[in-house]
């Protein structure tokens, strides 16, 4: 009997809508760890804490976007991450252009501004903004499965570089499972992973 609800279910939602390269409406949160390599921490602290070896931070992000008219959308992103006494917290907003889409793929481009502040105990904060810009490519790899690759500069005072993959598993025309990983560089190597979920909505 279970079994043939579990059919029903799956039947009538995940075989409805699970192609999502072509959608720029969501919401996402989930858990987000990074580890940064020696004195990768740095610029994050206005130049006044230098890790020595290789510190890991983890915490929470939120991810979301929305399409505003035809292939204009806007996007926002925090996240929150810490390690004992520090803590290095994200936001960052944007607007952005899809050049090309289609059912299975879309090739979007966004700008907007990033904030960084970075905590640690008996020390002032330190907090900086700067622009971005953001080029990715969003692609139907199989059947629930949508892989959006990208690249984004922040013109940061160092200057900040990041590569990252987001794979989103569609379970259904709204619910998605997401795992991502990003590979950044500015005065050093930051290497950082995600899990959480996602909700797309037409």
């Amino acid at each position: 009997m279970k079994k043939l609800i579990l059919t029903l279910l799956l039947s009538s939602n995940v075989y409805a809508s699970t192609d999502i390269a072509d959608n720029f409406s969501y919401f996402g949160f989930g858990y987000k760890a990074t580890n940064y390599s020696s004195d990768a921490m740095t610029p994050y602290f206005g130049k006044q804490y230098h890790n020595s070896e290789n510190k890991d931070l983890a915490g929470l992000y939120l991810d979301a976007s929305a399409n505003i008219v035809d292939d204009i959308f806007i996007e926002g992103y925090a996240d929150f991450r810490t390690r004992f006494s520090s803590d290095i917290d994200t936001k960052s907003a944007g607007v952005g252009y899809v050049f090309a889409r289609s059912a299975t793929f879309s090739l979007p481009v966004s700008c907007g501004v990033v904030n960084y502040r970075g905590d640690r105990q008996e020390r002032p904060s330190f907090s900086e903004t700067a622009g971005y810009c953001n080029i990715g490519v969003k692609s139907q790899i199989a059947k629930h499965w949508m892989a959006d690759l990208s690249y984004q500069y922040e013109a940061v005072e160092e200057h900040k570089n990041t590569i990252g993959l987001k794979n989103v598993f569609q379970l259904g025309s709204t619910f998605g499972l997401v795992a991502g990983l990003e590979y950044a560089n500015r005065t050093d190597n930051e290497f950082s992973y995600n899990l959480g979920i996602q909700f797309s909505f037409k």
